[in-house]
């Protein structure tokens, strides 16, 4: 049976305490997580992932709406669902306030059992559906990657067959010579950009905001260096992206430290954890 990780965001030890004591006859498995404030829930979703969020309203340092603003600015975490907890902040105006920040539903103190443990279950239900829908769509777009490898290679060799065979026969007809070079200039486009092409349309359907975050921090980012990230996000080799980008395997080397630099990245950090948090 699935663990479901839930976060608790309270400044209430109580209130924690109550939460967790309404789940432990239920059948499902749960895993708690508590934080006393936004900031220290943000540490520990990064760390965790949890699948669903709790969060009191009004608390220090950061409070519930500041939490989910930024949770819904960053692409790991925007889709995780936020259920908004709070004994004083009802009135409609302030339910509108919560729902544009991005929490999924609303749950008023004091915290009626039943109604929190359905509220939980359904919204759970939601995440998962949410996440095997994004987990098949990866699939999909690595299965679409290593499609676009097989024919690259199959492009690759083409070409340097028909390469060989203007090198072997120097003394070709004119016209067979002319034949041969639009051919081998037509394969040079196929691998490098109508490959590429077909994939990029996909993977902006599964990942619309990624380019735009990479330009956003670092606008002098290149077309090539846009593809690789979006190659390394799908966690592929070197000799995987070589093939697709029509590179040798020492200039995707090369280029993925030219990637880290450009990123400001330090010697610590990931770079594949890096894009996948975009």
């Amino acid at each position: 049976m699935k663990t479901n990780k839930i976060l608790l965001v309270d400044d209430d030890v109580s209130i924690l305490n109550m939460i967790i004591d309404c789940f432990e006859e239920t059948d499902a498995n749960y895993l708690f997580y508590r934080a006393s404030n936004g900031r220290d829930a943000l540490q520990i979703v990064t760390n965790y992932l949890p699948d669903l969020i709790i969060t009191d309203w009004e608390m220090p340092i950061m409070n519930g709406v500041e939490l989910i603003q930024y949770l819904k600015k960053e692409e790991l975490t925007r889709h995780i669902p936020v259920i908004m907890l709070t004994g004083k902040m009802t009135q409609s105006d302030h339910l509108e306030a919560a729902f544009n920040a991005g929490a999924i539903d609303f749950i008023k103190k004091p915290i009626e059992r039943v109604e929190l443990i359905a509220r939980v279950r359904s919204m759970l239900l939601l995440a998962n559906s949410f996440n095997e829908t994004i987990d098949m769509k990866n699939r999909d777009l690595t299965n679409t990657a290593m499609h676009v490898i097989q024919n690259n290679e199959f492009n690759v060799k083409l070409r340097h067959e028909v390469i060989k065979l203007k090198t072997n026969y120097g003394n070709l007809d004119a016209n067979l010579a002319e034949i041969l070079n639009s051919l081998i200039e037509d394969l040079s486009e196929k691998i490098k950009y109508e490959a590429w092409g077909k994939f990029d349309d996909y993977f902006k359907q599964v990942h619309p905001s990624f380019f735009n975050s990479l330009i956003f921090i670092c606008p002098s980012i290149s077309p090539t260096e846009l593809k690789l990230a979006a190659f390394l996000r799908l966690n592929l080799g070197t000799k995987e992206i070589a093939a697709i980008m029509f590179l040798t395997v020492d200039s995707v080397r090369t280029a993925r430290t030219r990637l880290r630099k450009r990123l400001g990245l330090s010697p610590n950090d990931n770079l594949i954890t890096f894009l996948l948090s975009l």
